[in-house]
């Protein structure tokens, strides 16, 4: 599921090349990029590259906007980094982050997302993962009934505007396709989809299956990571932080291997 490739900045070509070869791998959802070499001005590095990468989308978010409707910035790149100003955002906390995919509100999200380090020394921060597969395996295993239902009818999502109606988990010819945020699913959904989220969380967050099958990737400064956002859950362990920016990472929403003409 994860392959690690060694990004050399003063020669980063061969790199991103194999990071390309990579991604059109089946089993590869997740590619992690360790720098070989340091990385001066990290956002600044993987930006120069995205001709070598793919085509970054400008569905950037700012928690300093406004509420959770409002967030949108309209540009490429958001922060990840603690900041105790705001203790109630994901992005901006140290708290632990449950399971989730990127584009649940956004019908024509990319394919991936890309997080690129600048610090991370604090205990703990590892971005968690979970392979869907291994999700859909887990389900089966312990909660036959709830994959019956996730994967037969949709799940409103709905955030800044935007409205996707997918299943959560969507079985399809070329392998399991996942679509969830709980803290996305739209506030105006019936009942029994409400009850249904409501149980999913509790499974994600109680399940033994999950807990074992679950990956964390530690960055460390001039890293990245990007990952198949529909082919897999992400999240992020808690971690310990005593001063603001102690962690902070760049993250963009990105087509990986597709190229503007």
């Amino acid at each position: 599921m994860i392959r690690e490739i060694a990004i050399k900045a003063s020669a980063p070509q061969s790199g991103f090349q194999q990071v390309l070869d990579a991604w059109e791998q089946p089993d590869t959802k997740i590619v992690v990029m360790r720098a070989a070499e340091p990385v001066a001005a990290v956002r600044e590095f993987y930006e120069a590259h995205f001709g070598s990468i793919g085509t970054p989308c400008p569905l950037g978010e700012d928690v300093t906007i406004g509420g959770r409707e409002a967030q949108r910035s309209g540009q490429i790149w958001m922060e990840v980094r603690y900041d105790p100003r705001f203790p109630d955002a994901y992005r901006h906390s140290a708290n632990a982050q449950p399971l989730h995919t990127d584009g649940s509100y956004i019908p024509d999200f990319p394919n991936a997302t890309l997080m690129a380090c600048v610090a991370n020394s604090g205990t703990g921060g590892e971005t968690t993962f979970i392979d869907a597969e291994d999700l859909v395996a887990v389900l089966r295993q312990e909660d036959p009934g709830l994959l019956d239902t996730l994967s037969s009818r949709t799940l409103p999502h709905a955030r800044s505007g935007d409205h996707a109606d997918e299943k959560v988990i969507d079985l399809r010819a070329d392998g399991v396709w996942l679509n969830w945020n709980y803290f996305c699913v739209d506030p105006a959904i019936d009942s029994a989809g409400r009850e249904l989220a409501e149980k999913f969380h509790r499974f994600l967050q109680c399940s033994p299956g999950v807990k074992a099958h679950t990956h964390g990737v530690k960055l460390t400064p001039g890293d990245a990571v990007t990952w198949k956002d529909r082919r897999v859950l992400h999240g992020r362990n808690s971690f310990v932080a005593t001063q603001d920016s102690e962690r902070f990472l760049w993250k963009c929403a990105i087509d990986v291997g597709q190229f503007a003409n």
